[in-house]
């Protein structure tokens, strides 16, 4: 064991044995919402059942954050570092609001879980295919029923947020209800950044390919010189041993 390693506090003790219980939840969430949003013809008491099993969940993330809290040290530096956990608890769960809180209770669930290096990466990978299930969950329930709404199923909400994102458009599915446009408003924000953020990566990676192909090139032809280098001094040291055999002995004094 390295010794030089600080031991964990009582928070961190916390958050370690409750990532993974969280992050069960936080899907767990996720499928309700799609399942109450994707069946249309769901019971009364079954919608009951999800609804309370939704406030269960939110429960557990507001229990959890109070302990977090409790356990810090500096109460007031947690809130500023932890923004994404405290949203969580700050919204509630109401119908309007469902989308939001399934989008905050599964990334703060990965982005407690995930080693800091990874976590960039994963977060925004995660981030992605959110946007676009959950919106198209949202733009489903929104527009399913409405009159002269497009969305005859799930597969075409998620057609519409497909050709949303990538701003595409082709205009044959559109929101009919305020609720679809806010959520279309939402995924259209959205998509700006996430397209941006995919260009600049792929633009990125391909600099850095690059960059080491260059790099192996320079090591390569650095060897080479040094290799030429090296043979041009045994040319002349060999030259030198045959020049000096082929001299006669030198007289005796």
């Amino acid at each position: 064991m390295n010794t030089s390693e600080r031991p964990l506090t009582r928070r961190q003790q916390w958050e370690r044995a409750t990532n993974l219980p969280l992050m069960v939840l936080a899907v767990l969430f996720v499928i309700m919402y799609a399942w109450r949003v994707l069946d249309t013809d769901a019971s009364p008491r079954l919608d009951t059942s999800l609804v309370l099993a939704d406030v269960a969940i939110w429960a557990a993330f507001f229990i959890d954050f109070a302990v977090r809290l409790w356990l810090s040290g500096d109460r007031m530096r947690f809130l500023r570092k932890h923004p994404l956990d405290l949203l969580v608890v700050l919204v509630p769960p109401f119908r309007p609001l469902r989308l939001l809180r399934a989008s905050l209770l599964l990334l703060d669930a990965l982005n407690r879980a995930t080693h800091p290096r990874t976590r960039l990466v994963t977060f925004v990978a995660t981030s992605s295919v959110l946007i676009l299930l959950l919106t198209s969950l949202a733009f489903f329930d929104a527009e399913y029923g409405a009159p002269e709404s497009k969305i005859e199923s799930f597969g075409d909400a998620l057609w519409w947020s497909m050709v949303t994102v990538t701003t595409v458009g082709f205009g044959d599915v559109y929101p009919v209800t305020t609720e679809g446009r806010l959520v279309s408003l939402i995924l259209m924000t959205l998509g700006i950044g996430l397209i941006s953020f995919a260009i600049g990566t792929m633009t990125s990676w391909v600099v850095e390919q690059l960059k080491t192909v260059d790099d192996a090139a320079d090591r390569a032809e650095i060897m080479l010189r040094e290799l030429v280098d090296e043979v041009k001094a045994l040319r002349t040291e060999v030259a030198e041993l045959r020049s000096d055999a082929g001299r006669p002995p030198a007289p005796p004094d």
